[in-house]
């Protein structure tokens, strides 16, 4: 009778503890659910200079199954043990593969009742979800150098001493940070290389690096931060332009490089050649140069375009390296988009196009917009002595290969607007990485 009633209360106990642990794994299938959801959402304010990621990690419990209040944590080790529920975010990740700032962890973990298992003292458990979420770029990133394996962003000047400044945005480079001839001075928020920096691995440096996020000049935080994990091109789920009205494979040759005029379509041309001291303004719309002519222009020309996007193809790139003005925007941000443009993109080159881009202009000079140019053969070359974006542009945005800077050029950037909580057009969602 002893061995019965002692084996009943075995068997009970196990009973008790499957039906627990059942209850447990799907509450734990809810909080992982919650868990993805708020990484994502935590992830997508990384976009923002200023926005919080905790809170919008913290707003998309509800929206998921768990309303009401919760306890949040910031930057520490996602707890084995709550009281309620928590959620956890961290910002780079405290552990796991993803610990640049391109990524946000998120812990949720919340004490789930026990049924049966109360019999033995078990009132309660600990249940807990993780996810990480991120975009591959460090902070809101407006300069992707992506070639792995030269220098993605190096000095070819031999007497000038360029400079970058990105202050509310990251850099990333793919490839080591090099540099050649005289000093070259970059000041961003966030700045991540995936090889090398200084003299480590043959790469040189000379010049000086800051990164506010780290606390500037004085802080204590690696700047750039080095063996981060390359990212991977932000735009490259872009789709070319198709449906040509001429060019390669459609039997019509392209019309004359005049008169830049837009249509309801695309307006498609075998080269676009801007001569020096011309006064020409592009009707919104999109352009596609089609052919190794490509887009020139000469020196002290005047160029303006609002609403425009250039496609690049078949050999195709822009030349301009002169002292010119050159004052273009893409859509977005409050301009319109007309003729089939793409919303925040100015320059697009065709990924299996290895032609190198040059962009020159005086102090006036402007590039609103993506500045688009995957190939990891391709070299931007700014040239001049000029700044880039001194007033006209509210954000640039570059993807190269690599970037090169010959003369005394400052290049300033910034991220796309936060303003009307439109978000980047470009850059598309974070993705649950872990």
């Amino acid at each position: 009778m002893y061995l019965a009633a002692v084996g009943m209360l075995a068997l009970m106990a196990f009973v008790g503890l499957g039906i627990d642990m059942g209850v447990m794994r799907y509450q734990k299938r809810l909080l992982q659910s919650a868990a993805d959801a708020a990484a994502i959402s935590a992830a997508n304010n990384l976009a923002y200079v200023g926005a919080s990621p905790a809170d919008a990690a913290q707003n998309a419990l509800p929206t998921n199954g768990f309303p009401g209040a919760s306890t949040l944590l910031q930057n520490e080790a996602c707890p084995t043990s709550v009281s309620g529920l928590t959620v956890t975010v961290n910002n780079p990740p405290q552990s796991g593969q993803h610990t640049g700032s391109a990524y946000v962890e998120v812990c949720v973990a919340q004490l789930q009742s026990t049924f049966f298992m109360k019999v033995f003292g078990f009132n309660n458990a600990t249940v807990s979800a993780r996810a990480v979420a991120g975009t591959g770029a460090p902070g809101n990133g407006c300069l992707y150098t992506l070639d792995p394996v030269s220098q993605g962003i190096y000095d070819i000047s031999v007497n000038g001493h360029p400079t970058i400044n990105a202050p509310t945005c990251g850099i990333v480079d793919d490839g080591d940070l090099c540099t050649t001839g005289n000093a070259f001075d970059i000041s961003a928020y966030t700045f991540g290389v995936a090889g090398y920096r200084g003299s480590s691995g043959g790469c040189q440096l000379h010049g000086t690096i800051t990164c506010a996020a780290t606390g500037g000049a004085g802080g204590t935080a690696p700047c750039p931060a080095t063996g981060i994990p390359p990212a991977s091109n932000p735009l490259s789920y872009l789709t070319p332009p198709s449906g040509f009205p001429c060019g390669t494979g459609t039997g019509t040759s392209c019309p004359a490089s005049s008169p830049w005029a837009a249509g309801d379509g695309p307006n498609t041309y075998s080269q676009i050649s801007i001569g020096a001291n011309a006064n020409v303004t592009f009707s919104p719309g999109l352009y596609i140069i089609d052919g190794s002519g490509g887009m020139s222009i000469g020196a002290n020309a005047t160029v303006k375009g609002s609403g425009v996007t250039f496609y690049f193809t078949n050999g195709a790139t822009i030349n301009a390296t002169g002292n010119s003005k050159i004052q273009l925007s893409a859509c977005g941000d409050g301009i319109a988009c007309a003729g089939g443009a793409y919303s925040g993109l100015l320059f697009y080159q065709d990924a299996t196009d290895n032609s190198s881009p040059s962009l020159g202009g005086d102090n006036t000079s402007y590039y609103q917009g993506a500045l688009y140019f995957p190939s990891t053969s391709a070299t931007l070359t700014l040239y001049g002595n000029n700044g880039f974006n001194n007033s006209g542009a509210s954000y640039t945005i570059i993807v190269t290969g690599a970037l090169a800077m010959s003369g005394n050029p400052t290049l300033n950037l910034n991220p796309y607007p936060s303003s009307g909580g439109t978000g980047d057009p470009l850059l598309g969602n974070p993705v649950l990485v872990e």
